[in-house]
């Protein structure tokens, strides 16, 4: 018994010529997902109110005044950095009276 033969047809140069000059698809990279530690557990629950000096007010009380003025105002805009220097000339004067 002969073997019976099947020929492979043939592709075109042209076709060839395309799929090898494809660029690649771009790799995409995924990261692992964050595996919390204990180092990251404890620094999450330290307390992170600010540690300043006596004569300077914490930036939280700076911008709580600055927002009391601006509703003092009437609040109106475009003063907000004259309300912070003077929430913050305010608080100073405050603390240095103490």
């Amino acid at each position: 018994m002969a073997k019976k033969t099947t020929s492979q047809p043939k592709t075109e140069p042209k076709a060839e010529a395309a799929a090898a000059a494809a660029p690649a698809k771009p790799r995409v990279r995924t990261r692992a997902p964050k595996v919390a530690t204990n180092n990251d557990v404890a620094a999450d629950s330290l307390d992170t109110t600010s540690v300043s000096m006596a004569s300077e007010p914490s930036e939280d009380d700076v911008r709580l005044r600055a927002y009391h003025r601006y509703l003092e105002r009437g609040g109106g805009h475009g003063m907000d950095f004259e309300d912070w220097l003077q929430a913050k000339r305010e608080l100073r004067e405050l603390n240095d009276k103490k």
